[in-house]
């Protein structure tokens, strides 16, 4: 097992990628710490990983809070004595022109997307140095490095945390820790379907993505938890500070 006795703490971790790849990280051995403000999502996710005799944890926790993100690790580390592997998911997105998005808006992407990454490794990333391993892997988006229409400040976030992820890079390695990023593209998971039910509109939006992506079509949430759990593994041993991009070649058009 890849991942074998080592402890992942995950945000994000209700449902879609975080939730993905929380499990695919207890398959391969790991004891799951669970962080989302979905409380119920997040002990489905739990009983999915102890349904095959894993271990986890279910922490409800915004991760824009210093003081909630402070008691959930703190939690994590007494539970379990340190942590391994850092999982940052947990995000927000908020579609509109940047002429009607709001200071709320703005804050709540800022607070989340990329103040949530930063206060986890702000508090994780000293217990990683003192114990010299560890590895953090960030979920930014393909939309880090384009524009895109009606997510201005979404798309700023992403590129914020790409720049931070490899800044803390250089700072953690020395330690022998590792900071990367995971990049998709759009993903089948709550956060693109924007909790869009109407069958036609949803048809809409897969015929768009057919026409954007080379692909042709949504990645899985499978195929991004393959690349978090590379780059969270000693497979990805001498991987510092990259960005992996997993979205179906729109960035390499």
């Amino acid at each position: 097992m890849k991942c074998k006795d080592k402890v992942a703490l995950v945000t994000g971790a209700a449902s879609g990628i975080g939730g993905r790849a929380a499990v695919r990280l207890a398959m391969e051995g790991a004891k799951l710490f669970l962080m989302d403000v979905n409380e119920a999502g997040l002990e489905k996710t739990a009983e999915e990983i102890r349904l095959f005799g894993g271990q986890a944890i279910a922490c409800p926790c915004d991760v824009s809070s210093e003081i909630a993100v402070k008691a959930a690790v703190a939690q994590a580390v007494e539970a379990f004595g340190r942590i391994d592997i850092l999982v940052n998911v947990a995000g927000v997105q908020i579609t509109k022109l940047l002429v009607d998005t709001t200071k709320a808006d703005y804050d709540r992407m800022v607070d989340v997307n990329l103040g949530g990454t930063f206060l986890t490794m702000h508090e994780v990333l000293p217990l990683m140095k003192a114990q010299r391993s560890g590895a953090i892997v960030n979920c930014a988006s393909e939309l880090a490095f384009v524009g895109y229409h009606e997510l201005a400040v979404y798309t700023a976030t992403k590129g914020a945390m790409v720049s931070l992820s490899r800044s803390a890079a250089l700072e953690a390695i020395p330690f022998g820790v590792r900071v990367n990023c995971v990049c998709p593209g759009a993903t089948d998971t709550p956060i693109f379907w924007e909790g869009e039910t109407d069958p036609a509109k949803r048809q809409k939006m897969l015929d768009q993505v057919k026409v954007e992506k080379p692909i042709g079509r949504l990645i899985t949430t499978d195929e991004v938890a393959n690349g978090i759990l590379f780059l969270a593994s000693e497979e990805a041993s001498g991987v510092v500070g990259a960005t992996l991009v997993i979205d179906g070649g729109f960035t390499a058009q």
